[in-house]
């Protein structure tokens, strides 16, 4: 009877909970939207994307992603983007990972802490011009080493907020027993932090890849032409070349989002555990 009884409290309607998945529905619903007009945009000619929004196409125009792909030379920039995302993104790993170290094992100043936290507050529009003008002083700008300096200093302070957190969790035992085996602290950083702290890694690379490959400002501001633009600002000049030409525009942008779904895709059980790890343990 006990069993029947709980079997009827399991699947007894609650209107809070049915609330609850159906503003989940309406929510999931609205992100996905947006990338369902993208998607069915991209192969309709422009005047079925306004009598016919949602839609499946009638004549399906596959030669929009061809003629974007050739349009403001955007297979330049999608390679651009790869290599200043990926090229960033290792960069800051490096650099995050051996500050967060320090800051979690070594020296352990809640002022130097919250001197890297600060930055997350703030927004990347208020330090632009001294940024520039410290890359102009060292003669980086228009250089893809700019740019990717660039991509770097702007996530490293999430980054150190995350890697801080999730380093903290770490038992000492480790490093401990092995300094007694005779490891230096720089080979147990490299053999020992590194490799468990891969989910935190994770994370920020994730995060990192996703905001330097969606970026517009610091590539408009710090780059200029064709061979050093990314996909993102390419899209945004075949805006401006073909103003009423959606169709181009939504295939533009349909190429600019397959490389995020699948970074998201493959790293998206390290991003959640990266999280998880930091908050509920720090």
């Amino acid at each position: 009877m006990k069993t029947v009884e709980q079997h009827k409290k399991r699947v007894a309607f609650h209107p809070v909970t049915a609330l609850k998945y159906l503003a989940l529905t309406l929510a999931g619903f609205s992100c996905i939207l947006p990338f369902v007009w993208v998607a069915l945009s991209s192969v309709k000619p422009d005047r079925e994307i306004y009598s016919n929004s949602f839609g499946l196409p009638k004549v399906w125009v596959w030669s929009n992603y061809k003629d974007a792909w050739k349009g403001a030379q955007v297979a330049t920039s999608f390679l651009n983007s790869i290599f200043y995302s990926f090229t960033s993104v290792a960069l800051l790993i490096l650099v995050a990972a051996m500050a967060s170290y320090i800051l979690a094992r070594v020296w352990t100043s809640k002022i130097l802490y919250n001197f890297f936290a600060l930055g997350i507050m703030i927004p990347i529009h208020a330090v632009i011009i001294p940024m520039l003008m410290t890359l102009r002083k060292l003669g980086l700008v228009n250089t893809r080493l700019g740019i990717i300096l660039a991509y770097t200093v702007a996530e490293l302070s999430f980054s150190i907020f995350i890697l801080v957190a999730f380093m903290k969790t770490i038992p000492k035992e480790i490093e401990e027993a092995a300094q007694i085996d005779g490891s230096s602290r720089l080979r147990t950083f490299f053999q020992i932090i590194l490799p468990i702290s891969k989910p935190g890694l994770a994370t920020i690379g994730t995060f990192a890849f996703i905001n330097s490959w969606n970026d517009l400002l610091l590539a408009l501001v710090i780059t200029s032409g064709p061979k050093l633009s990314t996909l993102n600002l390419a899209c945004f000049n075949l805006r401006g070349l073909y103003v009423q030409h959606y169709g181009l525009i939504t295939a533009g942008l349909m190429i600019m989002m397959i490389p995020v779904i699948v970074i998201y895709i493959f790293f998206q059980e390290q991003l959640v555990k990266g999280i998880t790890a930091g908050a509920v343990k720090s």
